[in-house]
């Protein structure tokens, strides 16, 4: 645990101490749970901590290849901040790669891998498939289907997901963020969040997930943002 530890502290000095170009636009790769097609552009890193309930921290780093491809790694530790035991969950790799751009006619359409669970009241999002469209100047509407339990006995009730949200960006500095996990189960999910861009490279980010759970027992996570370019 104590060497995971000195590992996450060495990354995050290393995305800190790298000097490169400011980012004014970069994609949003997710609403809140769930992601979109887009990808960081060839030589692009994003590195985020997200702090959930529980005291837990999330953190992921991805990295940009020829604008279409991309590939990061997960690590999420419980009980990060407060009382308890600190547990250390095994680090994960991520991809994501789109496989068509969008256009007037058709929505863009991207295929990933994303195993680690975020927060405690969230399944991994497995393999998925996710389709993106604008529809309205600022406002993206995605959705998809994944399979949450990739490589053990698939329970189709269990372990298949439907999952659709949207972004809306009244600004460049603002945005909106809903999303319902697991449509056609009965531990399905509706989250929201706003997103704000504190400087051209830093995103906070405040969510308020199961919402459709119970009107009180919510979980609401913090999520910080670092994208610049190598």
């Amino acid at each position: 645990m104590k060497k995971s530890l000195i590992a996450l502290v060495m990354v995050c000095a290393f995305v800190a101490g790298l000097h490169s170009e400011s980012v004014q636009n970069a994609p949003n790769l997710d609403i809140i749970d769930t992601p979109t097609t887009n990808t960081l552009l060839r030589g692009m890193y994003n590195f985020h901590m997200r702090f959930y309930e529980g005291g837990g921290l999330n953190t992921r780093a991805w990295v940009g290849f020829a604008n279409v491809f991309m590939i990061g790694a997960s690590f999420d530790v419980q009980n990060a901040i407060g009382t308890g035991n600190v547990n250390g969950r095994e680090p994960k790799v991520l991809a994501k790669v789109r496989m068509i751009e969008e256009s007037v006619a058709f929505p863009a359409i991207a295929l990933g891998y994303e195993p680690q669970t975020i927060g405690l009241t969230t399944f991994p999002m497995g393999i998925y498939a996710a389709v993106s469209k604008t529809i309205m100047p600022n406002v993206i509407l995605s959705g998809g289907v994944n399979n949450h339990n990739v490589f053990t006995n698939f329970v189709f009730n269990d372990n298949f997901g439907v999952f659709a949200g949207l972004v809306w960006m009244p600004s460049q500095d603002f945005a909106f963020l809903g999303e319902m996990n697991d449509l056609i189960q009965n531990g399905r999910s509706l989250n929201l969040g706003i997103r704000y861009a504190f400087a051209p490279e830093i995103r906070i980010e405040f969510d308020f997930k199961g919402l459709s759970k119970s009107a009180t027992d919510y979980a609401r996570n913090l999520r910080i943002d670092y994208v610049n370019y190598f």
